[in-house]
């Protein structure tokens, strides 16, 4: 269980915000849309928000919203398991700060972005330097 601190009712809200970005489907998101995604995810955030009392119906409202088929992260549902109190707390976050919040999610990923093209460059480094020695049959061959 989660203490009722405001650190933790912000990092479940974040968390509820990114699940719900992580599972758009961008195959149905054409390029005009993308790029006011970000205010339509804000603004569809809050009207869910304000629309509701519950925070599985956020949750499933916001969702349908966003034309999210499935949910497949475990945070929401730990979230869930969580006191109503902490819910309330964690509806009553977004529906203040909407735009703090995707702002601090729109941030996450972009992180996120970075981190993954980092680990690809180190990646292909790394089969580039493994290319320029090769084993043979009759032995090793270095390539320069």
């Amino acid at each position: 269980m989660y203490k009722n601190t405001k650190e933790n009712i912000e990092s479940m809200a974040i968390a509820t915000l990114l699940d719900i970005w992580g599972c758009l489907d961008w195959e149905k998101i054409d390029k005009r849309r993308a790029y006011g995604i970000w205010d339509e995810f804000s603004g569809k955030v809050k009207a869910s928000a304000i629309t509701t009392n519950s925070y599985e119906k956020f949750v499933e409202k916001l969702a349908r919203k966003m034309d999210v088929r499935s949910l497949r992260y475990r945070e929401i549902e730990e979230i869930r398991e969580q006191s109503e109190e902490i819910k309330q707390s964690i509806l009553n976050l977004i529906r203040t700060e909407t735009l703090q919040l995707v702002l601090k999610v729109r941030l996450n990923n972009e992180a996120r972005k970075e981190q993954r093209a980092a680990i690809k460059k180190e990646v292909d480094k790394k089969d580039e330097s493994n290319k320029k020695v090769v084993f043979t049959n009759k032995g090793v061959e270095v390539n320069e």
